[in-house]
């Protein structure tokens, strides 16, 4: 796969491409976490990105900071074709491939923690978790075919390569049994596969369906719905059905003999809103309701190749931002997440995290966000003191050119 990417670089040099865009861009991230009543400085990786493009081809490499030495993230390059009937875009490379619209447009450069909890799809799913995303920042290779006149709107088709360990049972898998065999009807693969449909006719309707097979017994379908007829209004709808038979996951009583799991079914419903009340003042909210699959634990013989009985989750985050002025944006965060709420679990406490924070913006490229987080977990009224709590000052510097 490297070797497509270098191969797909290579091509953009040879064509003689005047590229029309370069961009870079730079987020420094600043934590100071509470420790024995004190803020301890908590490190996080910086991110630096830069981007070539023009309309038929272009080049991104995202780089982390880790402990002062620059750590390869993303990288990826495109070409697009023209074709008889719409056109046809190559990729390859490592990234993330999502499409659904996560109606995040009020986080800026605010992390996870402190605005979108989860990504769409399964909560702590096995096989369903980030349902969206093709190529979950493995070396892969897309091909995406757009049309724009065959249907009132856009088309889009696409297939893709990442990868994987598609049939571990096979002996040259780096995952497999030493004393496996491979059949004839074994099919020896580095890689499992993905595709996506999506149709998008403005001021209407924005709509995809995502599949993932990259384990020969494990795949994953979401498809997510984005009205567009609403001026004042962004919208997500989504669900993800996954089925999960993981290989090798857990060993027998002896820690030696390994198999592929009995299986497991996973869901995930998924509805994401955010709603301009005013020029100045949005609200967004996001939900999660979840079913995911646990592992088995211990080594007990009966219980080696199978899955726990699936555990309910039910994530809920709300966001207000208010703009006093053009370049001061006022926000406040509040995430809840409740775990074990099905009869097969026993509710152990809501964790809730809020965040208020301030973002100032020098100019256009130059942005400062600084906040407080206050985390709660095991949010318990029936069992007193059961809860833990844990205070995060982030502070966040960003600029592009």
């Amino acid at each position: 796969m490297k070797k497509i990417v270098a191969a797909a670089a290579a091509g953009l040099i040879l064509a003689g491409t005047a590229f029309a865009e370069i961009s870079f861009s730079y987020t420094g991230k600043n934590y100071f976490k509470s420790s024995a009543g004190n803020l301890d400085y908590d490190s996080r990786t910086d991110c630096m990105s830069l981007s070539i493009s023009s309309k038929s081809a272009g080049a991104v490499v995202d780089f982390d900071t880790d402990a002062g030495e620059l750590v390869q993230d993303e990288y990826y390059g495109w070409m697009t074709f023209g074709l008889p009937a719409g056109n046809l875009q190559i990729t390859a490379g490592s990234w993330n491939g999502r499409y659904a619209d996560r109606v995040k447009s009020d986080a800026g450069d605010l992390d996870s923690s402190d605005f979108e909890l989860y990504k769409p799809g399964v909560i702590n799913g096995l096989g369903g978790k980030d349902s969206d995303n093709l190529t979950q920042c493995k070396m892969a290779m897309t091909a995406a075919y757009t049309n724009t006149d065959l249907l009132p709107g856009t088309l889009m088709v696409k297939l893709a390569l990442v990868k994987g360990t598609w049939d571990p049972e096979a002996k040259t898998a780096t995952t497999a049994k030493e004393d496996g065999d491979v059949d004839d009807s074994d099919l020896i693969l580095s890689s499992g596969f993905a595709g996506e449909v999506a149709f998008r006719a403005e001021n209407l309707i924005n709509a995809n369906i995502a599949f993932r097979w990259l384990e020969k017994k494990s795949f994953s379908i979401a498809g997510f719905v984005s009205p567009l007829m609403f001026e004042k209004v962004r919208a997500t709808v989504g669900f993800t059905f996954a089925s999960v038979n993981n290989y090798a996951k857990y060993n027998s009583a002896d820690g030696k003999t390994s198999d592929w799991a009995d299986g497991a079914t996973e869901f995930a419903l998924d509805l994401r809103l955010r709603y301009q009340i005013t020029e100045k003042l949005a609200v967004t909210t996001m939900h999660n309701l979840s079913s995911y699959a646990d592992l088995p634990s211990g080594s007990v013989v009966e219980k080696a190749r199978e899955y726990g009985d699936n555990t309910l989750v039910l994530w809920d985050m709300i966001n207000v931002t208010y703009k006093p002025e053009d370049k001061i944006t006022v926000g406040y965060t509040l995430n809840a997440v409740f775990s074990g709420l099905d009869s097969d679990h026993t509710f152990t406490g809501a964790d809730l995290i809020t965040t208020p924070y301030i973002r100032i913006d020098a100019n256009s490229n130059v942005a400062v966000t600084a906040g407080a987080r206050i985390a709660v977990n095991g949010l318990n009224p029936e069992i007193d003191g059961h809860e833990t709590m844990d205070v995060t000052v982030p502070v966040l510097f960003s600029f592009s050119l």
